[in-house]
């Protein structure tokens, strides 16, 4: 493996203080990313990291090298995503989402900024919120759409959109009362992995870790899954009719549970690339409305 590579994992370690969670939000084995750091660490000739049982902390080599090498990743990270948008009429925007947006925000935002520019590549990738992040953070996405709490404290651009409250989805003929949340304790939650906010935000209102009766990251499937078995799952109250009401599902606010918001998150200010700039006014419009129909 290349060693700018290895240092881009180093810095990804480095960023999140544990293995584990740099692994989580790379898409690699824990085994794998700590093979590549003690290779790194081999080629460098000194220790990176401390390894304790509540993470890795840098050493005081490890600490200098983050400081000179993070800006210069940085730094061609910024110059790649900006190449790529010096056609006004074309060229690709990558775009990166959590999965509650994809049913209607997305469409609707793909749908306006081709009607502007026809020619323009686009490519969608949906993660979690942390996944999210990071690809926006390397450069591998151009704009990303996630939760608030997500980037709290990060060195990027977070342009506000809308407010999204939660609701949840059973069967029509399932008998319960969402807003005793001691109800919802006691449900067969189908729910996201713990990477994924709404997952968090879940256990945050029961103050404890939950496991859930299904565990998947398919907002599709999760509602399939509710409509023919016995669980019953949390997402967005604006989820469309063909996908609840027309399957036989229905929906209750869970008024209890604070609405979230959602986010635009980037690298470039505004005036360095007129596909961004027309995805980030398409975006606020697009978000502005959804915010009234959910309201």
């Amino acid at each position: 493996m290349s060693q700018d590579h290895q240092l881009r994992l180093f810095i990804a370690v480095a960023r999140a203080n544990s293995l584990r969670q740099a692994a989580e939000i790379l898409g690699v084995t824990q085994p794998a990313l700590s093979k590549q750091i003690r290779a790194l660490e081999s080629t460098l000739g000194e220790a990176l990291f401390l390894r304790h049982g509540r993470g890795m902390q840098l050493t005081p080599g490890g600490h200098e090298l983050f400081l000179k090498v993070e800006p210069l990743f940085n730094s061609l990270d910024t110059t790649v995503a900006l190449a790529t948008h010096q056609s006004s009429h074309g060229g690709t925007l990558r775009i990166a989402t959590v999965q509650t947006l994809v049913p209607g925000f997305i469409p609707e935002l793909s749908r306006q900024l081709l009607a502007v520019y026809p020619s323009i590549r686009l490519t969608i990738h949906c993660d979690s919120s942390a996944n999210v992040v990071e690809s926006v953070e390397r450069g591998k996405s151009d704009i990303g759409f996630v939760y608030e709490t997500a980037v709290d404290g990060l060195n990027m651009i977070s342009e506000p959109l809308f407010e999204e409250r939660l609701a949840l989805y059973t069967r029509a003929n399932c008998d319960t009362n969402s807003d005793k949340l001691l109800n919802l304790a006691a449900l067969k939650l189908i729910l996201p992995p713990k990477p994924y906010a709404l997952r968090r935000i879940v256990e945050r209102v029961l103050g404890y870790s939950v496991q859930p009766y299904i565990e998947c990251d398919s907002l599709e499937l999760s509602l399939r899954l509710v409509s023919i078995c016995d669980g019953v799952t949390v997402l967005p109250d604006g989820m469309p009719r063909d996908m609840v009401e027309d399957r036989g599902l229905r929906r209750e606010p869970l008024t209890a549970i604070q609405p979230r918001r959602l986010v635009a998150l980037s690298r470039s200010t505004r005036g360095q690339s007129r596909t961004l700039d027309k995805a980030l006014e398409i975006a606020s419009s697009v978000g502005a409305r959804s915010a009234i129909t959910s309201g």
